[in-house]
């Protein structure tokens, strides 16, 4: 289901998901990967890769361009957890990529990292997630 671009874009839909992931991130569908005080990793719940992870940070972000340089010890535990990730789940040696989806291609206004390896799944080509 996608959300209309004017809801997605109200400072009230901001202000609820800023809330819901820095206070209820618990609530997050996925098998937990990792969880610190500013990031949750999890397995997406609706794959569009054989591996598909998401990163999400915990502070209220709405996208890639709001994250600015001035969050030097966020962006560090993301690199940290990322690179991490990548050793554990085999993806060093089969290839991986780390997406950042904007603007139109973006399904919810908090910024999020997709980790995936592998081919995209038959059923979810050309899907937006």
């Amino acid at each position: 289901m996608r959300i209309p671009g004017a809801i997605l874009k109200s400072w009230f839909f901001f202000k609820i998901t800023g809330f819901f992931f820095t206070h209820a991130a618990f609530l997050v569908p996925g098998e937990r990967l990792e969880v610190t005080d500013n990031w949750l990793a999890v397995r997406h719940p609706d794959p569009s890769y054989p591996v598909h992870i998401l990163l999400i940070p915990k502070k209220p972000i709405p996208d890639w361009l709001c994250f600015t340089v001035n969050e030097k010890e966020l962006f560090a535990e993301f690199v940290r957890i990322s690179q991490r990730l990548i050793r554990d789940e085999g993806m060093e040696s089969n290839g991986y990529r780390l997406i950042i989806n904007g603007g139109e291609y973006q399904s919810i206004p908090q910024l999020h990292i997709h980790l995936v390896s592998g081919d995209p799944l038959a059923d979810k080509q050309g899907v937006k997630s």
